[in-house]
């Protein structure tokens, strides 16, 4: 019997210590975009905001986002905001309403590791 039990919680010891050694802490987990709206790869009714949110609080001054349209041109936003109370998210009002077509978000900020980080999405305005 003993050794059964001393069994067993050998194996409960190691599979948790193999699924804690899985999951990712805070620390390891490299700056990027958690989630967007609108979404990536989303056809959506004219949006009012780009909103994205970090994977990790970004360096002070390091966010920036760009609206830019088919063509390559590149759209007018208000000013970007900081959350004061969520400071992974960003966000950045559209000016005007945008015509039915696709739309690239570009953006770009720099995480606790100091490396700058750079990417894009998509999105779809539908026709209204």
């Amino acid at each position: 019997m003993r050794k059964r039990l001393a069994a067993l919680a050998l194996v409960i010891i190691v599979s948790v210590g193999a699924t804690l050694s899985r999951s990712p802490s805070p620390a390891t987990v490299h700056f990027g975009l958690a989630k967007s709206l609108p979404e990536a790869d989303s056809s959506v009714p004219s949006p009012g905001a780009i909103h994205l949110w970090f994977t990790q609080v970004p360096q002070d001054n390091s966010v920036g986002i760009r609206l830019v349209n088919l063509s390559g041109d590149l759209l007018e936003t208000g000013s970007l905001k900081q959350d004061n109370e969520d400071h992974k998210s960003f966000s950045v009002q559209v000016d005007g309403r945008l015509g039915a077509g696709a739309y690239k978000v570009a953006w770009r900020g720099i995480g606790d590791d100091g490396h700058v980080v750079r990417n894009e999405f998509s999105f779809t305005v539908d026709a209204y």
